[in-house]
């Protein structure tokens, strides 16, 4: 049995006598899962010093860097083909991982990969993305430091999306060495991912980036400009001997997914958000110190200096469920976690709070003291970087973190999965699905068949269980027709039975 530690810090026993749902649970342990690291899938410009060049585009762009993105990929290795793809984007301020005086800021932080991991164990491709980072967070003003951090979003969305594009071209054009369905695509990310993965399922138009609040108060200027920089799906002119720096990757696909979701992080601005556009998950700790639960300033972490102001989990989701965005899941799941949450989330599904202590923006991460303290400083500083993790997890342990991790993707796994169309509902009784599967004979003796008659339904997987909920029996389905010898004491049973867009289960006799 699994101890989970739910939004309302209770723990709960998942029984393992209830049928795993692939994409829903996870049906895969670690060793099944191939981790192929540093797959690049685009470069472009980037204003942090100190990064892998190009001589040649250096030498028109000074100031600027020229840095290769790249992704670690999850593989199941369940022999499946056409699987769904989950993009994932880490935490980390904006800037690199030490230098953001915290201990996250890469591809393979320690809750980034325990989340990629407990997707991928569910069956999904996962790939966990760098993306360019670097803004000022010691401006001098206001608008400085909003200017640089929304610039900074801003290159983080045109790299999902050009990430989004890659994975599309290695369908296409490259044999599809993931086996995945570029009709099944989401993102995700946590902490920082939270604000890239948010304001890509809501920029939905070019002039929005260009809104009154990203404007310069003083001269009206808008503070990110994209002739320079290049539209949000990362495409432009470049062209940097006229002042233009983006490298268009991988044109001529479509950067679009089918679903967001956010572990922690904000969104810039939650008048982006319009009806139609695609739907949101959202967990939040509700005393995120970092970034607010509802709406209001974030500040550069270890300093009272502002930055801007931003709408956490709470507001952001109820907004996309008053403009109906959370239809394809709302009202699909309902198991325990969905039980849990609807304790603090006010009745908008989607929203999965974390009711911590206070200071605990990020309760699903753990780190390495000794590593840390080990940094040279400078150009590091151990001791404040110890602060800093312990800021956003001051009951830090990784076996309570991982229970921290468990819990957000058992909440939002089936939400996923329902909005990619991999099962109908999770947990929801609209009608037994066995109801059309054939046990014989019933009573049974010594012998069962079991025959799936749906003719759009795949029964894959069935188990025996008796009257105290023991399993007594795992029967392995193979095609509509399966005949088993039974073997087992003479009572009254319950075949559970697991399709691919639900469950059901029929009584069965043994004499």
């Amino acid at each position: 049995m699994k101890k989970t530690l739910l939004a309302t810090l209770s723990v709960v026993l998942a029984s393992s006598a209830i049928a795993q749902i692939k994409y829903v649970d996870e049906v895969l342990t670690a060793d099944k899962i191939k981790v192929t690291k540093n797959v690049s899938y685009g470069d472009n410009y980037t204003v942090l010093t100190g990064t892998p060049t190009l001589a040649s585009k250096v030498a028109m762009a000074p100031g600027y860097g020229f840095v290769a993105m790249t992704a670690d990929i999850y593989e199941p290795q369940d022999g499946a083909s056409n699987r769904p793809l989950i993009i994932f984007t880490h935490s980390g301020s904006f800037l690199p991982r030490y230098s953001n005086n915290s201990p996250v800021g890469y591809k393979d932080d320690s809750a980034t990969a325990a989340f990629c991991m407990s997707l991928a164990k569910r069956g999904y491709v996962v790939a966990s993305m760098t993306y360019r980072m670097g803004w000022n967070p010691a401006a001098a003003t206001v608008d400085a430091r909003k200017q640089g951090i929304i610039n900074a979003a801003y290159k983080g969305v045109q790299d999902l999306a050009t990430c989004v594009r890659f994975m599309k071209k290695s369908v296409k054009e490259g044999g599809n060495p993931y086996n995945i369905d570029t009709t099944k695509i989401a993102v995700g990310g946590n902490g920082t991912g939270g604000y890239i993965t948010s304001a890509y399922a809501s920029i939905d138009r070019q002039s929005e980036i260009k809104s009154i609040k990203f404007r310069d108060a003083s001269t009206g200027k808008v503070m990110v400009n994209d002739t320079m920089w290049g539209d949000r799906f990362g495409i432009g002119v470049d062209n940097p001997a006229m002042g233009m720096f983006c490298k268009s990757n991988h044109v001529g696909y479509t950067s679009n997914a089918r679903l967001a979701f956010a572990v922690g992080g904000a969104i810039g601005d939650s008048a982006w958000m319009e009806a139609g556009e695609i739907p949101l998950i959202w967990s939040h700790s509700v005393m995120d110190p970092f970034a607010p639960y509802t709406t209001g300033m974030v500040n550069v972490p270890g300093t009272s200096l502002q930055v801007v102001e931003v709408s956490g989990g709470f507001d952001a989701m109820a907004r996309c469920q008053r403009l109906g965005n959370t239809a394809p899941y709302k009202g699909k799941v309902m198991d325990v976690y969905t039980t849990e949450a609807n304790k603090l989330n006010k009745g908008i599904d989607g929203l999965f709070p974390i009711a911590g202590l206070a200071n605990a923006s990020g309760p699903y991460e753990w780190y390495d003291t000794t590593a840390i303290k080990s940094l040279p400083s400078p150009p590091y500083n151990p001791p404040v970087i110890l602060a800093g993790i312990k800021a956003s997890n001051p009951m830090w342990s990784k076996t309570k973190a991982m229970k921290y991790v468990d819990s957000v993707m058992g909440y939002m796994a089936p939400r996923i999965a329902v909005t990619l169309g991999l099962v109908s509902s999770v947990g929801i009784v609209e009608s037994n699905l066995a109801s059309n599967v054939t046990l014989a004979p019933n009573p049974a003796k010594n012998q069962l068949i079991i025959h799936n008659n749906w003719e759009n339904r795949v029964l894959t997987g069935a188990t025996l269980v008796d009257l105290n909920g023991r399993v007594v029996r795992e029967f392995n389905v193979n095609g509509i027709h399966n005949v088993y010898e039974l073997n087992v004491p003479a009572g009254i049973y319950v075949v559970q039975m697991q399709f691919n867009d639900g469950v059901g289960s029929s009584k069965l006799m043994v004499d």
